[in-house]
């Protein structure tokens, strides 16, 4: 990576062995933060130490020439001058910077150049620019795709989606995370499910923005990912047990694992239908119908919680949101999400991933930005939330992936999937959010 280097290395692993690793399973939460932002041109990026007094080049990542450059241990050999600033700004301006404020077409602009930068030019996409993060996550990179869709950034789409294309496993699953070099990532971590269903999703985005020739280079691995999908469901309609983004084993379903699958299930088979691949879009449309029966009527029961029958919350909810696998007008979701909301709140305002323990201490603000995308009927929680975020942003205007109780930013910054999530919050607030349709289930 540009602008790693011997001291980067040493204050990385020191950083990492006293900080917990990224995942809400984190037994033990020593919050501080780890980086303050990254600047530089795709390609060519660097990580800044988290008191760093640099300031970036208004409309880009590039580091104001004036400006002190970032502790040592993080090189700041990035490029600078009048033709850099001017590709960066010419980039934002290919696409479209959602928002109908000055601020939310600020942090709107600032997630897509962290999107741009944590996004190699092969397409290896990953969650964050230090230490553990600096991996690439399908489920992660999925949402990067999903964004840049959505924000008119196709060939950035596209090449996330050849990287994943070419790690997929034969079976149509993936590991957990990945090196940027392709390589699996053998940690032990146990496997997941979800990223079958984000990886169809994914896709589908990209097609609806205009990516239709990729999506046909993509349609031999939508069809194995589906397939292993619709195979995961049981007789009672449910995937059988796997972790799901708290990345840990699991005894029963998860609300993280079937809402994915449903929305992959969906989008996929809304492909299907245009490509005239009848058997597919059928076999497909009757899981995702089967799905969302058992996600009603085993989870819904219970309010949504994470697992079936069981009703502690979890920021899978979201999910079920419109802008995602919605279910129907009188399913119960909404009623969930201000339920969750509460009993998610941490003491700085910001949420939770569930009400386990473990993951206490520390708001996470991909899970808070899930809730800005949730449609819950009006813009009033989209605001507060989205408020919530940019109020606890680094010094470097950075989304982290942490805040503490004391209201401070924590853990990596920036980390991309909260970039994402908010990029497609502004823009399903603004009606630049497509959803794949949902079967009737009659």
């Amino acid at each position: 990576m540009f602008g790693s280097g011997v001291g980067a290395g040493v204050l990385a692993l020191a950083l990492v062995l006293v900080c917990a690793a990224r995942g809400p399973t984190d037994a033990v939460d020593r919050p501080m933060l780890l980086s303050a932002g990254v600047a530089g041109v795709p390609g060519h990026r660097t990580t800044l130490a988290p008191d760093s007094t640099a300031a970036f080049v208004p409309g880009t990542s590039l580091i104001d020439g004036a400006a002190p450059l970032p502790a040592a241990g993080f090189p700041a050999d990035v490029p600078t001058g009048a033709a850099a600033v001017a590709a960066a700004r010419s980039w934002l301006a290919a696409g479209r910077v959602p928002g109908r404020t000055d601020l939310e077409r600020a942090v709107a602009a600032r997630a897509l150049s962290d999107l741009a930068l944590l996004t190699a030019p092969d397409g290896a996409a990953v969650a964050g620019p230090f230490g553990s993060w600096d991996l690439v996550w399908p489920r992660d990179a999925s949402w990067y795709v999903a964004a840049f869709s959505a924000t008119g950034h196709v060939p950035e789409a596209v090449a996330i989606l050849g990287f994943l294309a070419r790690t997929q496993n034969p079976d149509g699953t993936w590991a957990v995370r990945y090196h940027a070099d392709g390589r699996p990532v053998r940690d032990g971590r146990p496997a997941q499910l979800d990223a079958v269903g984000w990886f169809g999703w994914a896709v589908w985005s990209a097609w609806r923005a205009g990516a239709g020739e990729a999506a046909t280079r993509m349609w031999p691995a939508v069809v194995r990912a589906t397939d292993f999908a619709a195979a995961a469901l049981g007789p009672d309609g449910l995937p059988r047990p796997a972790a799901d983004y708290w990345e840990r084993p699991e005894r029963r379903p998860t609300l993280g694992t079937a809402a994915p699958l449903l929305l992959g299930l969906r989008a996929a088979a809304d492909l299907a239908t245009a490509r005239g691949a009848r058997a597919q879009a059928d076999r497909w449309t009757a899981g995702a119908k089967r799905l969302s029966r058992a996600i009603v009527e085993r989870f819904g029961a219970y309010g949504y919680g994470r697992h079936p029958d069981d009703g502690r919350p979890d920021a899978a909810v979201a999910f079920l949101s419109a802008p995602l696998a919605r279910l129907g007008p009188q399913d119960g979701v909404a009623a969930a999400l201000a339920a969750g909301e509460r009993a998610l709140l941490m003491p700085s305002g910001g949420l939770r991933p569930g009400v386990d323990p473990r993951i206490g201490n520390v708001a996470w603000t991909a899970e808070t930005a899930l809730f800005a995308l949730a449609d819950f009927g009006d813009d009033v929680r989209f605001e507060h939330w989205f408020g919530w975020l940019v109020a606890h942003r680094t010094r470097l205007e950075e989304l982290p992936e942490k805040v503490t109780d004391a209201g401070q930013p924590a853990s990596v910054a920036p980390l991309g999937w909260t970039d994402a999530i908010v990029l497609l919050a502004l823009a399903a607030r603004d009606g630049r959010m497509p959803t794949p349709p949902a079967p009737d289930l009659g």
